[in-house]
């Protein structure tokens, strides 16, 4: 049985491991001419250990430091879809790419999956991460396997 993929969907996170994923993504993209999107999100668990930083400041610079944490990490996004872009381009692969303010990545891979009709989900993993970290934020790939519903190739 031959598989062929139509449409795959990239979550970035500015890794190594995402870099070489996305070598995976053009190989793939290059063998069945498919639909490929990247992403990446600016709304991730693991932030959450930004925010302690950020309630050591009085109540008025909270708030403030707070935007400036996502305007910063708006920043890092579009650079690391500019960063990927460029290697799609230079590859002579076309890909369409997304930054996503509003969902964690886990979360929009399901929604959009189901909603677009993608057949693979592609990820680069970092390896292994504390286990407190894990216990708390849990691992966005561990996510991706579980609830979506299509296959998952996991890169790292």
């Amino acid at each position: 049985m031959v598989i062929i993929y139509k449409k795959i969907l990239f979550g970035l996170d500015g890794s190594e491991n995402s870099n070489r994923a996305a070598k995976k993504v053009i190989e793939l993209q290059k063998k069945w001419n498919c639909n490929v999107v990247i992403f990446h999100s600016i709304k991730h668990p693991k932030k959450i250990f930004l925010y302690p930083l950020v309630l050591t400041a009085s109540f008025g610079s909270c708030y403030t430091t707070e935007i400036n944490f996502l305007t910063e990490y708006e920043k890092e996004a579009k650079k690391i879809l500019r960063d990927n872009k460029k290697i799609f381009d230079e590859a002579q692969v076309p890909v369409e790419s997304r930054l996503i303010k509003d969902e964690n990545p886990e979360d929009y891979i399901e929604r959009v999956v189901k909603e677009e009709g993608f057949d693979l989900v592609v990820v680069g993993i970092k390896g292994v991460h504390s286990k407190l970290r894990q216990i708390i934020t849990g691992s966005v790939a561990q996510k991706v396997i579980k609830h979506t519903p299509c296959d998952v190739l996991i890169v790292k």
